[in-house]
């Protein structure tokens, strides 16, 4: 396994540590989890053997998924417990997140493919969000992505 530019797996290590001495069972389950996930994931072939940021953001975000499909589960089976729990760990996992983007700068950056690419009309959807969800990967959702691009492009 090979860390390359591992601010962000740094990071985890260090909150580890420090959730273990401050004896804070949330964080220390929550970041002792997403480690097993990147370590395990570092060893799938498209990663080949190597944690960045990029796989811990995309880990992150995937977890954080999880934990807000577990919140409404939970939710509906009335356990509230469990939901404040879940809640709890996502906070964790969003510090590892970057900074969501505002939908005017979603928008300006889908602007900025479509006049690169020219597409046809709604016909070049498929292209622009290629290009798109690529340039954008970890800043923005891809429904946000789809939005812009509907919008932009028209019926």
């Amino acid at each position: 396994m090979t860390i390359a530019a591992v601010a962000l797996y740094d990071r985890i290590q260090a909150e580890l540590v420090e959730s273990r001495r401050r004896r804070d069972g949330v964080t220390l389950d929550t970041l002792s989890l997403l480690k097993s996930e990147l370590v395990k994931a570092s060893k799938e072939a498209a990663a080949g053997g190597r944690i960045d940021d990029e796989l811990v953001v995309r880990l992150a975000r995937k977890e954080v998924k999880r934990r807000e499909e577990a919140i409404d589960v939970y939710r509906k089976a009335g356990r509230a417990e469990s939901a404040r729990r879940e809640e709890a760990e996502k906070e964790v996992l969003k510090a590892f997140l970057p900074a969501a983007m505002s939908e005017g700068d979603v928008e300006a950056e889908v602007a900025a493919v479509i006049a690169v690419l020219k597409p046809e009309g709604p016909k070049g959807f498929g292209m622009v969000m290629k290009e798109a969800t690529a340039r954008l990967a970890g800043r923005a959702e891809g429904a946000q992505i789809a939005a812009a691009a509907r919008k932009l492009l028209g019926p």
